[in-house]
């Protein structure tokens, strides 16, 4: 696998060390200005730092806390302010053609044109370098205490303080936030210690260099060590995180990292690695496939990330240190973005570990007042927009982890579709939801972005419906389906698209699907989205009502809506555009509609077209935002042939598999195994366990306990009599629609 995919363009991902769901991601950051500050680009040419935490594939920066910096000669003035004096120009190759930086999971290695070379690898909580100088130069460590918003965003706010302790220690502190804009925030600890003493040292400032300075505070602080001048031996450097103090810093190192074998520890994560991604084995077709393929594992092993320290203390929604016993604390839940495909993997593939995230937000909610959307350490960010915390947990339910509090988590749920209220920051979990229960919509006067939030309620409603249900809740489950159904108020039966209604119920004068509309300015130019939609338009939302879609199709009407969809997949990346885009989540379900509409192949072809164009090898790899794995397990999902489509419910669109054999060890004794027979993107039978198995729909309970063979025959042509029975169909739920 290469952690190098999609680390170009918008892919967003880092090449550092990390390990599954670990607390740090220890990796270099090249981007020094504007949106990208603090993200690593294949492109630049630049290394400002060796950043602690990193969040794979976001779309907006957060994050990059305390670069450490290795540096030859002396601190003049303040790395923080001189990035572009501070900072190390690198090259991917050398001038032989060696490669000069190399990532594997849980190590990364670099060697810079000056000599140094820098080796990173970690645990959970730690991380230890070992980084050799050219001889006789001056071995100097600078450690940048500033994270990714402090300088995108210049909020004064932003404080970090660092000390150092005898002649082997630095500890920091910084508080940064500001994701994606809003009033979140966070505060982070760090500890590091180097196997040999230092003989010189100071501290920086915005004012200036202390040389001798043991303590610094305020904005754009640091502190650097010196080791003198042409030691042969390597310094060793130890690292670890804790989001509840300095000292708990140190306690993750002692019980994690106790010693100073850099060896050791990168050959342990190595193992971590090794052991995770061999519970898929693909068998055939090309190397750089199966490399596609084990990139995009290891992509959506990256996060969620834990937040608890060793001994089970975290910092609390309500700033209270808590502990836990017996499980932990995770954060970085971007519900918005994995509740597509992702929660459903981690179900499946860790069920305990996944019930721990999935308690985590019941925890939050339960310290809050509120489920938390797309909560960030302990604080919300209520990036995006939705009602999603209740998809991740039931889907998460419905894919098999189930060890969390149940029963706080439907109160919660239904506190969010049925209370209007606040928390932290003024949050609001639904806004507008007092529109959308009494109208069945929101109307357009009341937010720019009405219409694709009312569909990301109405699938919300949908999920906590069948949560309810699922534990003999039926009176939540009848009050929640007609909302669900809601989508319909907004569906222009003239039109065949949906579209923004006005107060008084009638649509917004004016529309045209295939244009931006102009009262949604100021943004810039090429960044507008159409009224009514966040990140979209009508074409690309209007095939977002994945729990229904017979009820669209048939509203629609079937052969219409056929054609819109060939229309539609005529690009398959398309920001502003009237078409599919695989680089955003809503269009992830959209190649699905052909299934349900009885004609799969038109699916089937579609999701190997996409596989084939949109996903690689490099730095472009990846078709957009990675989105902590969202867009590598669509590929993953496809590449194994299924796709779950509806949220909440336990099962998957049958598509076409990639290779001619991938076994799958889930969670639980649980073995999936893939095989098939034949070339081309057409599904001409498909077996389960040696039974011929009619359906375009595989529920999840036919994964049970011991091997699960599902047997694809393919071929070049169309089965056109496949798939096209309506008790073939995939499930629609129309429980609560209108007439």
């Amino acid at each position: 696998m290469d952690p190098f995919i999609g680390t170009g363009s918008d892919g967003n991902v880092f090449p550092g060390a990390a390990l599954p769901f670990g607390m740090i991601q220890w990796s270099p950051d090249t981007s020094q200005r504007g949106w990208f500050r603090g993200w690593y680009k294949w492109d630049e040419s630049a290394i400002v730092g060796f950043s602690l935490t990193h969040l794979s594939g976001a779309g907006c920066p957060i994050y990059s806390d305390f670069p450490i910096l290795p540096w030859i000669g002396r601190v003049e003035k303040n790395p923080a302010s001189a990035l572009d004096a501070y900072s190390l120009p690198f090259r991917h190759l050398g001038f032989d053609g060696n490669r000069m930086e190399e990532a594997h999971p849980g190590q990364y290695k670099i060697t810079f044109p000056n000599g140094i070379t820098v080796e990173l690898a970690v645990t959970l909580r730690t991380g230890i370098g070992r980084i050799t100088f050219p001889k006789g130069a001056a071995n100097t460590l600078l450690f940048k205490n500033w994270s990714a918003n402090v300088e995108a965003k210049g909020r004064e706010s932003d404080q970090g303080s660092m000390t150092v302790v005898g002649s082997d220690t630095i500890l920091g502190t910084v508080t940064s936030g500001n994701f994606c804009d809003t009033s979140h925030d966070y505060t982070l600890h760090f500890a590091a210690k180097m196997q040999r003493p230092f003989s010189e040292f100071g501290t920086w400032s915005e004012a200036a260099v202390n040389a001798g300075g043991r303590e610094t505070r305020g904005r754009k602080t640091g502190a650097y060590v010196t080791f003198g001048d042409g030691q042969d031996e390597a310094v060793l450097l130890k690292v670890a995180l804790s989001f509840v103090s300095r000292e708990k810093a140190l306690a993750n190192l002692e019980a994690e990292n106790p010693g100073w074998d850099f060896e050791r520890v990168r050959a342990d994560a190595e193992r971590v690695w090794t052991r995770e991604l061999n519970r898929v084995q693909i068998e055939g077709d090309t190397p750089e496939q199966r490399t596609v393929f084990y990139t995009a594992l290891y992509h959506m092993l990256l996060g969620p990330n834990l937040f608890s320290d060793a001994d089970g203390e975290y910092i609390g929604f309500d700033n209270q240190v808590r502990k836990l016993r017996g499980s932990a604390q995770y954060h970085n839940l971007s519900d918005w973005d994995t509740y597509r495909n992702l929660v459903q993997f981690h179900a499946l593939w860790s069920q305990q570990q996944t019930s721990d995230m999935m308690q985590s937000l019941v925890r939050n909610a339960e310290q809050s007042g509120w489920l938390p959307r797309w909560p960030a350490a302990n604080d919300v960010t209520a990036v995006m927009g939705g009602d999603s915390p209740p998809i991740l947990l039931s889907s998460a339910y419905a894919f098999g982890a189930r060890q969390f509090d149940r029963k706080a988590a439907l109160k919660y749920m239904l506190k969010g579709a049925f209370e209007t209220g606040s928390g932290k920051h003024g949050y609001v979990e639904r806004p507008h939801g007092d529109k959308f229960r009494s109208l069945g919509y929101i109307p357009s006067e009341d937010d720019q972005n009405s219409v694709s939030f009312a569909l990301e309620y109405a699938s919300a409603d949908f999920a906590i419906a069948q949560f309810a249900r699922s534990l003999g809740d039926k009176e939540s489950y009848g009050r929640l389906m007609p909302t669900a159904q809601s989508w319909k108020r907004l569906l222009d039966k003239e039109t065949g698209f949906v579209r923004p209604r006005l107060r008084s119920g009638e649509f917004v004068a004016g529309f045209d699907a295939d244009k931006l509309a102009p009262e949604k300015d100021p943004q810039p130019e090429g960044m507008r989205d159409q009224l009514g939609f966040q990140e979209g338009n009508a074409w690309q939302y209007t095939w977002m009502v994945p729990h229904n879609y017979a009820g669209l199709l048939e509203a629609i009407g079937r052969e219409r809506a056929v054609g819109k969809l060939d229309y539609f997949f005529s690009e398959l990346k398309a920001w502003h555009r009237p078409f599919f885009n695989i680089g955003n989540e809503p269009s992830f379900v959209a190649p699905f509609v052909y299934s349900f509409a009885g004609q799969p192949w038109k699916t089937q072809a579609l999701v190997s077209r996409i596989r084939r164009q949109m996903y690689g090898l490099g730095p472009l790899g990846l078709p957009g935002n990675d989105d902590l794995g969202a867009t590598s397990g669509w590929y993953l999902w496809n590449a194994l042939g299924l796709y779950p489509a509806i949220p909440g419910v336990g099962g998957f669109v049958i598509g076409t598999p990639e290779f001619p054999r991938a076994t799958v060890n889930f969670d639980g004794g649980r073995v999936l195994e893939v095989q098939t027979t034949g070339h081309g993107p057409y599904v001409q039978q498909l077996k389960v366990n040696g039974r011929i198995h009619r359906s375009n729909w595989l529920p999840v309970e036919a994964l049970k306990l011991g091997k699960t063979i599902v047997e694809f025959t393919l071929g070049t042509e169309p089965n056109l009599h496949r798939g096209i029975r309506a008790e073939d169909l995939p499930p629609s739920f129309r429980d609560g629609e209108p007439q």
